[in-house]
């Protein structure tokens, strides 16, 4: 699978969002479906890393945020069948357009081989925009 994105307009706060992705750094089961388990292996000042078993996969990350730049990036480490990265980013609303939440996934077979199997995480990344979007709006909803 060499590149998907998906991108929602939600209507929440900037903060509201950022709370929820970093929350999902050490708590993924809430916003990506199918997760099984979660460890966190490393805690540094510039990252996490965390291993991840999902239904489909089972990953090491080393994720990083950038609160200025309003982005966490998923970088796989030491996995046997791709390489590459997922990015969480916010692009921040204006005075009539809601902040937007982007979702993309770069991930590329090592050899460069053809991935029949791939065509699942477009829709893993759809699903998890989705959810975040779903949670951020229900947390606005209750906070006012």
């Amino acid at each position: 699978m060499p590149y998907a994105t998906h991108t929602e307009e939600v209507n929440a706060s900037v903060e509201t969002i950022w709370r929820l992705l970093v929350d999902k750094i050490e708590n993924p089961q809430g916003y990506v479906p199918g997760v099984r388990s979660v460890e966190i292996l490393e805690r540094a000042p510039t990252h996490v890393l965390r291993r991840m078993v999902t239904e489909q996969l089972d990953l090491t990350e080393r994720i990083s945020k950038e609160a200025r730049r309003l982005e966490v990036v998923f970088e796989l480490v030491d996995h046997p069948r791709y390489r590459g990265r997922v990015i969480n980013r916010i692009e921040p609303g204006g005075h009539v357009r809601p902040p937007r939440l982007t979702f993309a996934i770069d991930w590329r077979e090592i050899g460069g081989g053809s991935d029949p199997g791939g065509e699942h995480l477009e829709g893993v990344l759809r699903d998890a925009v989705r959810q975040t979007k779903a949670m951020a709006e229900a947390a606005e909803r209750a906070a006012g």
